[in-house]
């Protein structure tokens, strides 16, 4: 005598975007490692890259508890506020780190690093954080 059974497959849900934004953090960070400017002059260009890849790291964590439209209209790109929300066990940077970020975010939430302003220019970049801080900061938060 042989037996009939249902198997009834429901439907699943997995959370992708933790992943996709962690893996292009990941390619701004590399593509931050690997550009070199043949031009002397000063370029936003790589503080742009790092500022992305953090933002982007950011965004990957708050993804594992909440959606994309709501990671999207809480934090925007304001890295200060995406890193002041994290769980506190994911709060690591020192004052002295904490002051980079802001020195950046300062920049890079009102697209400062996307668009040339006279202003920069003519104070010779003065409000722009060190580079090679920025550069470790990036390096401590977004893993390789």
């Amino acid at each position: 005598m042989s037996a009939n059974y249902v198997i009834n497959a429901e439907a699943g849900h997995i959370n992708l975007s933790p992943h996709g934004f962690r893996k292009w953090a990941r390619q701004f960070k590399l593509c931050r490692n690997l550009f070199l400017s043949h031009d002397p002059g000063f370029s936003p260009v790589p503080y742009f890259l790092n500022c992305r890849a953090i933002e982007l790291e950011f965004k990957a964590r708050h993804l594992e508890t909440q959606n994309q439209r709501e990671v999207k209209d809480k934090y925007g790109h304001n890295l200060e506020r995406s890193y002041q929300h994290l769980p506190n066990n994911q709060r690591s940077l020192t004052p002295a780190e904490l002051k980079i970020l802001q020195a950046a975010n300062n920049i890079y939430k009102g697209k400062g690093f996307e668009y040339f302003s006279v202003s920069n220019a003519m104070s010779a970049y003065k409000g722009f954080p060190d580079l090679g801080a920025l550069d470790a900061l990036t390096n401590k938060l977004v893993p390789t």
